[in-house]
């Protein structure tokens, strides 16, 4: 009873065929040797539909050689593979075969298939062997695999290398499917001539809508392009204007909601600036550590010395690229290039992250010595031989301190414009003014209370005390001590540390012992000293005031 009651169910079931349309490729195995899978090469074809979908009117082309799709009933989300006539028994356990015995290779390198009905295109792909994510897939054994059936664009950002244990997945879901993906599609790279802005997008133009100037927005200023055309020389949008765009100015280019491959999307922002020829150190390097803490990190810090601000897309540390994305250096600012952001911002308390900027890579720079090199795309902007000698020599660990340009002026191989950050600041300046520049020395030694009063009751307001310097050279070290109006000492507070030409050093009333230091009378005592025996004494007095104080 009830097997009649399910053939019934069968002989009066509805199937709703449809056209084709939404049939795609799915995978592809061009390199299968060194694999897991059978050596077989293979193409996997998903019926992304609601319908049944007959085959026999699909045609495939692989690099334009034809095959024939027989007849046959694909279900819905159902899979098939197709491959060679004598990979069919090898790949028939996976799932669902087509066979063909004029079969066209699969280029490892890459090729173009496309899938037709009749003479309309349905889909089309053309692959690489670089839109793998590593040298092993590439090397051969693992599949390209779609990640979103939904999107049509089959771009190489809608790929990847299958991470299926055995390489690939004929006859199956991929290892990688997400139909909530969706492919960033934006700007590349733009250029700026003098009434028009070309653009270079990620896609090909293919699968790109029909762009007007009005889906575009520049601000300030709301201008509308007039124009928007394709170069087929060079594939670029060219935007027309009616009117060149300020030099030296920042501009935002937006994108109204365009749909792209079927799917809203909304472009990212895009600056773009009309930067001049940058000149040989309009941009030096002001900072480097080769040799950081076990915990840290190596960083190159560069310098924007001109009044205006500079694009450093497309420049090199090295042979590494700083950014593929515009980067905008303002003028007078400083900027850290590094390969490991999150190192140099938690062991540098006083790096300013939003100066510090991730690259891919740097180059790797010894500890002994070693040569740092900063280019432009017209050539080298600024260069640096370095070598740890260049420490002070009275530091005698130089693990974790950096070299600190001290003149901006000055070439960057002079000797001496390099010398030990101040360890005081904990032996770096990442992002910020160096502490032993020396283009704004005095003349004269000046060490000075900011107050000659200090109440630490916690009510914010001269709550430490604040003995601030002001030096004629960069390389002197410190001792700072605490002593009562009687000459016993506190607090040996510092012992020789390096500080800079300039800066303050913080007292928080509290013994060595971290006990608070009762009211009365004190007197601060200050070296500085150099390495050739000079030395200067400072001291002077202030009163401690504990408001709650039990002694």
């Amino acid at each position: 009873m009830k097997i009649k009651l399910y053939m019934l169910c069968i002989w009066f079931m509805s199937i709703t065929y449809g056209y084709g349309q939404d049939i795609v490729i799915n995978e592809v195995m061009a390199n299968p040797k060194n694999g897991q899978l059978p050596a077989v090469e293979y193409i996997e074809l998903l019926n992304n539909s609601t319908s049944v979908v007959d085959l026999a009117s699909l045609r495939l082309d692989i690099n334009k050689k034809s095959v024939q799709l027989p007849p046959y009933l694909l279900a819905p989300q159902q899979f098939v593979i197709l491959c060679a006539k004598e990979g069919e028994d090898l790949l028939s356990s996976f799932g669902n075969v087509i066979s063909f015995s004029n079969w066209a290779i699969l280029n490892n390198s890459g090729a173009t298939i496309g899938l037709y009905r009749q003479d309309t295109l349905l889909d089309e792909l053309s692959y690489k062997d670089s839109w793998h994510q590593g040298n092993a897939q590439k090397a051969g054994g693992w599949s390209l695999e779609r990640i979103n059936p939904d999107w049509r664009c089959n771009t190489a950002s809608n790929w990847a290398s299958s991470v299926a244990h055995r390489g690939g997945t004929p006859g199956s879901p991929n290892s990688i499917m997400n139909r909530a993906f969706l492919p960033k599609v934006g700007i590349t790279a733009v250029e700026m001539l003098d009434k028009s802005i070309r653009l270079h997008f990620n896609t090909d133009r293919l699968f790109l809508p029909h762009f007007e100037g009005e889906h575009f927005r520049i601000n300030p200023g709301n201008i509308i392009p007039i124009t928007a055309s394709w170069d087929d020389n060079t594939g670029q949008l060219v935007l027309g204007l009616d009117h060149e765009l300020k030099a030296q100015e920042a501009y935002t280019l937006s994108t109204q909601e365009l749909a792209i491959c079927g799917i809203m999307l909304q472009i990212e922002d895009y600056l773009i600036f009309n930067q001049p020829k940058v000149q040989y150190n309009d941009v030096v390097i002001n900072e480097i550590l080769f040799n950081p803490q076990a915990e840290g990190s190596d960083f190159v810090e560069v310098f924007n010395r001109t009044s205006l601000p500079i694009n450093l897309q497309g420049w090199q540390l090295g042979n590494r690229i700083l950014s593929e994305k515009p980067l905008l250096l303002p003028p007078q600012e400083f900027l850290v290039l590094t390969a490991e952001r999150d190192k140099i911002i938690h062991t540098h308390v006083n790096a300013i992250a939003a100066r510090v900027h991730e690259m891919a890579s740097i180059p790797s720079y010894a500890n002994q010595q070693g040569i740092v090199t900063l280019f432009s795309p017209q050539g080298l902007v600024d260069s640096l031989y370095y070598h740890a000698s260049m420490h002070a020599p009275l530091i005698n660990n130089p693990k974790g301190i950096s070299l600190e340009r001290q003149s901006y002026n000055e070439d960057s191989n002079l000797p001496g414009n390099f010398k030990s950050a101040a360890t005081l600041i904990g032996g770096s300046t990442p992002g910020f003014r160096n502490s032993t520049a020396t283009d704004s020395l005095c003349k004269k030694n000046d060490i000075f209370l900011t107050s000659k009063t200090v109440s630490p009751d916690g009510d914010s307001f001269e709550d430490e005390l604040e003995v601030n310097y002001i030096l004629n050279d960069s390389d002197y070290l410190f001792n700072l001590n605490i002593y009562t109006e009687k000459g016993t000492l506190v607090n040996r507070l510092i012992r020789q540390q390096s500080g800079g030409s300039d800066g303050k050093i913080m007292w928080d009333c509290k013994d060595e012992k971290g006990q608070k230091a009762p009211s009365g009378h004190y007197i601060y005592w200050m070296e500085i000293y150099r390495e050739n025996g000079s030395r200067e004494i400072f001291k002077g007095a202030f009163i401690l005031v504990q408001k709650s104080h039990q002694y």
